[in-house]
């Protein structure tokens, strides 16, 4: 592993020297971090046990149990556990599983991982997650490979989650002062495009398609960006963000393959961000101000649920909409063909 780094290390200054906008070491100096984290056994079984802590009151959550006493730095010995790849269609309609729910029983996980825990596992490809049947349309969700965790730094935590409800509301004013606290400067604007498929001056529905306008308007702004502007802008970026992106990058794909609407991502960040938003807030409170606590933080919720629930709708709408449409178009071309049909007959 020393000599591949050492190797990546010389190529990216090689690359470097020639292309002076590559700027990417700071990536190979985490990545470096990472894998000599994966390749110690014991570190991987202390992160499985805190994982079983932190969800100890979900059912839906399975760890596997670790040996410790069959469990050594360069060996792992856990309880073995059944189930499908989380994407498997296949087998979620033999099992009599809703793909829907298993995406957002996952969504909702890793969503308390980041916003309310900020203990994030680095890894959660299809085959690290399996999908366990308990009968009668439920599941369990069994998490493996807790090689790569990421703590997120508290203050990181509590800034991503104000981001999420500044996202969510698109409170612009909101995302450009956070994305100042996260050291991005102007490319602050492109948070939205990242997170939530929309601009930042956007004038769709959450969760709907960006018009023509808006998808010209943004090739034209991403076309003008060059490789310099993609190096400053990864290099600014707090080492914590860049797990976020390549967890919420996988987890993203995992839903597009089991086919969930796009609110069930948005329902669950939002959800999440409120409360972990306030989770801070709750533990320095008393009992009185736990429960003002709450109900703020309910209403708060409710809130951003309304505006997602009425995108949702309204996607719902144009979708039925277009469909109504396309029906009616096949009814009067099988009408005209009949009618076509009945004319040459009588000539």
């Amino acid at each position: 592993m020393k000599l591949d780094i050492m190797t990546m290390s010389l190529l990216s200054k090689y690359v470097s020297l020639i292309f002076p906008d590559y700027r990417f070491e700071k990536i190979l100096l985490e990545f470096e971090r990472t894998m000599s984290m994966e390749l110690d056994f014991t570190q991987e079984a202390k992160n499985s046990e805190r994982t079983t802590s932190c969800f100890r009151k979900n059912d839906v959550v399975k760890v596997p149990h670790v040996f410790w006493e069959l469990t050594t730095k360069e060996v792992l010995t856990m309880e073995f556990c059944t189930g499908h790849k989380v994407d498997d269609l296949d087998f979620l309609r033999k099992a009599d599983i809703s793909p829907t729910k298993v995406a957002k029983a996952l969504i909702e996980l890793f969503g308390e991982m980041i916003f309310i825990h900020g203990f994030v596992h680095g890894d959660p490809h299809p085959g690290n997650i399996l999908v366990s049947p308990r009968g009668q349309g439920r599941f369990s969700l069994v998490l493996l490979d807790h090689g790569i965790y990421k703590e997120l730094d508290p203050k990181f935590r509590l800034d991503y989650c104000k981001l999420w409800k500044a996202l969510i509301s698109l409170d612009v004013q909101k995302i450009l002062e956070l994305g100042e606290q996260f050291g991005v400067g102007k490319y602050a604007k492109y948070f939205p495009l990242i997170f939530t498929g929309r601009t930042i001056d956007s004038k769709s529905a959450l969760g709907t398609q960006i018009s023509g306008e808006e998808k010209t308007r943004i090739k034209q702004d991403l076309n003008s960006l060059g490789m310099d502007d993609i190096s400053s802008f990864m290099e600014s970026l707090p080492p914590d963000f860049l797990v976020i992106l390549r967890t919420d990058g996988l987890l993203r794909s995992i839903l597009g393959n089991l086919g969930a609407p796009r609110h069930v991502r948005l329902l669950a960040y939002a959800k999440c961000a409120i409360y972990g938003h306030e989770e801070q807030s709750r533990l320095e409170s008393g009992a009185i101000n736990r429960i003002t606590l709450q109900i703020k933080t309910s209403i708060s919720y409710l809130h951003l649920r309304i505006l997602i629930e009425l995108a949702r709708l309204l996607v719902q709408f144009n979708d039925y909409k277009h469909k109504a449409k396309d029906k009616l178009s096949w009814m009067l071309q099988k009408i005209s063909r009949e009618v076509l049909g009945w004319y040459k007959a009588l000539m």
